[in-house]
């Protein structure tokens, strides 16, 4: 959806599962996604009047979402280490994973953990998402190029993570 919708409910109704999908993945935690979530569709409702009628609510939005995961990461950097909650719901119970396969979910998982925050929102808006490079840099406040540069370095780093 590129133009705003006629009202806040419909921008609400359109994008709240896509926006709660990208908090968990990008904090790695349901309960604090929830609570971002609540954060972001109340930040985004007290600020709906200035958007302008030609504006991609969508990238902003995700920009709303970006800026409160962004807060919250802060707030738990304090904490120690968490290490992000595997979704293995969606791995069949036909093929449940062997110790090696979970273990190998938990390295890529410590790994995306350990990137710095706007890359990986840049990464999770990109992979998970499906936002154009245009709709990320939107989202994260920075050129086309910054968006595509913070997508290229989470991968490398990954890659780089996962490699040994």
């Amino acid at each position: 959806m590129t133009h705003s919708p006629v009202s806040f409910d419909q921008l609400v109704e359109h994008h709240r599962s896509e926006i709660l999908a990208y908090l968990t993945r990008l904090l790695g935690d349901t309960h604090d996604a929830e609570d971002a979530c609540q954060d972001t569709l109340l930040a985004a409702y007290r600020a709906f009047e200035r958007l302008a009628p030609d504006s991609n609510a969508r990238a902003w939005l995700y920009k709303i979402a970006t800026n409160t995961a962004f807060n919250a990461l802060k707030r738990r950097k304090r904490k120690a280490a968490h290490i992000m909650d595997i979704d293995l719901d969606r791995i069949s119970a036909d093929s449940a994973p062997a110790l090696e396969r979970r273990e190998q979910l938990r390295a890529v998982a410590q790994a995306v953990e350990a990137l710095p925050p706007k890359q990986r929102a840049a990464l999770m808006l990109r992979q998970f998402q499906g936002l154009r490079y245009a709709e990320i840099a939107a989202s994260l406040e920075c050129s086309e190029a910054s968006a595509r540069a913070n997508v290229y370095q989470a991968i490398k780093k990954l890659r780089e993570a996962l490699a040994d």
